[in-house]
């Protein structure tokens, strides 16, 4: 069974909730619609929870753990953005804690762009999408194509009186470095907690 982070394409499903203090997220392959991993972010204390409904919601830290299906369910990726104030800066680490890259977002920018950076801090990519469809782009730093996130509507009911999405994310075929591999793979859920969920 291919793990995680080796697939090519992968189906993101975020759970629904009107009044969530945390999101979660089922990892499917898209040709079988099965469940092979999730990602979840974790939310302690009362008062951080009520925190989440407030305005103070836009500057909160948060973390997300992604699990493999086909590995135990062990923590292959972590995602986390510390307190900020204006620009968020999300770093992206491995299983063992490595860091592989981070997402800086992109000041004064139509609809939402983040550079992506290798652990020395080097400007290596960007992830750029638009406002209305929420469909993103992830090119490297020669504006070559890396990868493509696509939004799938998720039906009137849902779009409507809750946050969660559904999004589609196609690795390009050349991409074979693993630590590329992981940030292409934590980019819709990064972009959904920075300019959706965490957006106040």
């Amino acid at each position: 069974m291919a793990g995680l982070l080796d697939r090519d394409k992968l189906f993101v499903r975020e759970h629904v909730g009107m009044f969530k203090a945390r999101n979660a997220y089922d990892l499917l392959d898209p040709a079988t619609q099965q469940v092979v991993g999730r990602a979840e972010e974790k939310v302690s204390g009362f008062f951080r929870k009520l925190l989440k409904f407030t305005r103070w919601k836009s500057m909160m830290s948060f973390t997300i753990y992604f699990h493999d299906g086909s590995a135990g369910d062990q923590v292959v990726l972590t995602v986390h953005r510390p307190f900020t104030w204006f620009r968020s800066v999300v770093t992206v680490t491995d299983a063992a804690g490595k860091v592989v890259g981070r997402f800086r977002q992109k000041l004064m920018a139509i609809g939402p762009k983040m550079w992506i950076l290798d652990p020395a801090g080097n400007e290596i990519g960007m992830l750029k999408g638009d406002w209305i469809g929420w469909n993103l782009q992830v090119v490297d730093k020669d504006e070559r194509p890396l990868a493509k996130v696509t939004k799938k509507w998720a039906g009137i009911g849902k779009e409507l009186f809750t946050s969660a999405d559904n999004y589609m994310v196609d690795v390009a075929d050349q991409v074979t470095d693993p630590d590329m591999r992981r940030l292409l793979f934590a980019a819709p859920i990064t972009a959904d907690m920075v300019f959706k969920e965490y957006k106040g």
